[in-house]
C-alpha cells in the first residue's frame, strides 16, 4: 500500500516540478446532504435510468458489491437486477416486474446487464451494451444491443402489473457491444466515450477477456416508435484519451450557449492508476486533452451534479463521494489502492480557462457514491443538456437525490453491497462568485481596498489568507446596521476576489469587514449613483 501526503504548498511544489498547473479553489455554493429513509427501494448499483411524471425507473445493474476477482466470484448472474423498478420519491412507494415474467430471455439478458450506457431523451430511453448473463450460450458477454424503452408507457404498465413488454424494442448491432463506457447527447448526436467489451469471468490480472474499445463514438437513432436503427455512425479511435472505462461523461455549457461534453477520470491507465487528466469535447466534435490539470478526487464513475454560474461564467462538476486516488485529510492523501472516500468535490472549470478542486466541508458518514445517480428534481432550472442554472436558484435549493450505488463498510479491503443510503442535495449559493487567483499561497492574511473606489453599481474586493479556514466578508452603512453577507465559508489557502453588486443600494459610505479565525479587518467604500 502506497499513501503519500500533500499540505499546502507542498502540493504545489509537487504538481510544479511535472510541469503541471493545478489550483486549489473554492465552491460558489454550499452543498447540504440529508439522509432520507425510503425503507422500500431496490437497493441496486450499475444500473440504467429515466423519471417521467415524477416517478423513477431503473433497469439493470446489480444487487451485490463491489466485485470478487476469483473465477467465478466476480459478476455472479444471481445477483444481476431480473427487474423492472418503479418508484415514487414522494411517498417512497416501489413496484417491479420481473423481466422473465413477461419476456424472452434473448430480449431480457441485456436489460438485466450491468454498467450498460444509457441516455435518456424525452419520454424514451435508451439502453446500449452492457455486461451479464447469455441465457442462451449460459456465459458472460458484453451484448451488442441496443434497447428503446418508452419510459412512461413502461411505468404505468409496471405499477399496473402489466406487461411492459410491447414499450420495448431492441436491436442488434456490434457496434453497441461496449460495457463501462459513458453515454450522452451532442448537437443531436448520441455519443459513447470509452468502456470495453468483457466476455467470461473476469479477474484484476492476467484476463484476456477484456478489450479495450479506446473509442469515441457518435451516430444518431432512427425510432418512430415501432422500427429503430443507427444511422450517421462514426468513431474515433484515440488509445491515449479513451483507452478508460468507469469514467464520468459530464456535460458542459460556455457564456455563449456552446454546449460541450467533459470526460473526467476513469481507469485504468497503462500504468494501472486512474486518469486525472479530463478530456473536452467541443460542439464541433473537436477532442483534446488538458494536461495542464491532474484531477486530484473521485476519477472513478460517481454521483455528480454540473452547475454554471452565468455570472462568473464558470462550470462546475461536483463529485459526490466515489472511488479515488486521493482522499482529503487536511491535505491530499494519495492512495494507489484507490479507496472508496466520503468526500465531497467540486470541480470548477473557469472562465480564464484554469481548472481548480474544492474540497467540500461536508462529508457523508459513509462510503457511498460509486456508480450512484444523481436524480435532478425536475423544478431546477437547467440548460437544454441538464446544467443546473447556478443564478437562477432561489437562496438554499433541493435539487434532487443520490441514490442507489455501492456502499462499502471501508476505504480499503472491506465488505460492500448495494447501497440503501438515499441522500437529498440542497445548494446554497455564494452571494457573488468567488474567484481564486493565481496558484501561490500568500504569507499573511489581507483584506484590500476595493476596486474601483467610489463605483456604480459594482466593485471588487480582494483578499488573502495564508492557511485553510472559515471567511466571513459581511457590509454594514455606517450606523452599524448589516447590508449584506458577501462571503462565507471555508476556503483552502489562497489569493481570491469577490464581487458585490450594489444595484439596489443607496448611494453613500458603506464598511466592509472580513473576519478569519483570529484575523480580522475593516475597509470603507463609496457607492455614488
Amino acid at each position: 500500500m502506497k499513501k503519500t501526503l500533500f499540505l499546502g504548498s507542498a502540493a504545489f511544489l509537487f504538481f510544479n516540478c511535472l510541469n503541471i498547473y493545478s489550483q486549489v479553489g473554492s465552491s460558489p455554493f454550499t452543498l447540504e446532504t440529508e439522509l432520507v429513509s425510503m425503507p422500500n427501494a431496490p437497493r441496486i448499483h450499475s444500473f440504467a435510468f429515466a423519471q417521467s411524471g415524477g416517478k423513477w425507473l431503473f433497469i439493470g445493474g446489480r444487487t451485490n458489491g463491489l466485485h470478487g476477482f476469483s473465477i467465478g466470484e466476480s459478476f455472479p448472474p444471481t445477483y444481476e437486477n431480473k427487474f423492472i423498478w418503479v418508484m415514487d420519491p414522494s411517498n417512497g412507494q416501489t413496484w417491479s416486474e420481473n423481466l422473465f415474467s413477461f419476456m424472452a430471455a434473448a430480449k431480457s439478458d441485456p436489460l438485466r446487464s450491468m454498467n450498460a450506457e444509457f441516455v435518456q431523451s424525452g419520454d424514451r430511453l435508451y439502453i446500449m451494451g452492457g455486461y451479464g448473463q447469455d441465457t442462451l450460450k449460459d456465459s458472460l458477454v458484453t451484448f451488442p444491443v441496443l434497447s428503446a424503452v418508452d419510459v412512461g408507457e413502461t411505468i404505468q404498465a409496471v405499477m399496473n402489473g402489466t406487461s411492459p413488454d410491447s414499450h420495448i424494442r431492441q436491436i442488434t448491432d456490434e457496434r453497441m457491444r461496449v460495457c463501462g463506457g459513458e453515454a450522452s447527447m451532442l448537437a443531436d448526436y448520441y455519443v459513447i466515450a470509452g468502456g470495453q467489451n468483457f466476455w467470461g469471468d473476469y479477474t484484476r490480472f492476467g484476463n484476456n477477456n477484456q478489450v479495450y474499445s479506446n473509442k469515441f463514438k457518435k451516430f444518431k437513432i432512427i425510432d418512430n416508435g415501432t422500427s429503430l436503427s443507427i444511422s450517421d455512425y462514426t468513431d474515433i479511435t484515440d488509445t491515449v484519451n479513451f483507452h478508460r472505462r468507469d469514467l464520468n461523461l459530464v456535460p458542459s455549457v460556455k457564456s455563449d450557449g456552446t454546449e460541450g461534453l467533459t470526460v473526467y477520470g476513469g481507469v485504468f491507465t497503462f500504468n494501472d492508476l486512474p486518469y486525472q487528466n479530463p478530456v473536452y469535447i467541443d460542439n464541433n466534435f473537436n477532442i483534446s486533452s488538458d494536461t495542464s490539470y491532474q484531477q486530484f478526487m473521485s476519477q472513478y464513475h460517481t454521483a455528480h451534479i454540473v452547475t454554471f454560474d452565468s455570472l462568473t461564467n464558470n462550470l462546475n462538476t461536483t463529485f459526490l463521494g466515489g472511488t479515488s486516488l486521493y482522499y482529503y485529510n487536511n491535505g491530499y492523501i494519495r492512495d494507489e489502492l484507490v479507496p472508496f472516500i466520503k468526500n465531497v468535490t467540486t470541480i470548477t472549470k473557469l472562465s480564464t480557462g484554469v481548472t481548480t478542486e474544492y474540497v467540500h466541508p461536508v462529508q457523508f458518514d459513509y462510503y457511498v457514491g460509486t456508480n450512484a445517480q444523481f436524480i435532478l428534481d425536475p423544478s431546477v432550472p437547467v440548460f437544454d443538456n441538464g446544467i443546473i442554472k447556478l443564478q437562477n436558484l432561489p437562496g438554499r435549493t433541493f435539487v434532487g437525490y443520490m441514490f442507489g450505488g455501492i456502499l462499502a463498510d471501508g476505504a480499503n479491503f472491506s465488505t460492500s453491497g448495494p447501497s440503501d443510503k438515499i441522500y437529498k442535495l440542497y445548494i446554497t449559493k455564494n452571494p457573488i462568485g468567488i474567484q481564486p487567483i493565481g496558484n501561490q499561497i500568500p504569507k499573511s492574511f489581507s483584506l484590500h481596498q476595493n476596486y474601483p473606489n467610489p463605483f456604480n453599481p459594482s466593485t471588487k474586493i480582494n483578499f488573502e489568507i495564508p492557511v485553510s479556514g472559515f471567511v466571513n466578508i459581511t457590509i454594514y452603512d455606517l450606523l452599524g446596521r448589516k447590508v449584506e453577507e458577501l462571503v462565507n465559508g471555508t476556503f483552502r489557502a489562497g489569493f481570491y476576489v469577490t464581487e458585490w453588486d450594489a444595484a439596489k443600494y443607496a448611494s453613500g459610505v458603506y464598511v466592509y469587514r472580513i473576519i478569519s479565525g483570529d484575523y480580522s479587518d475593516v475597509k470603507r467604500m463609496i457607492l455614488i449613483k
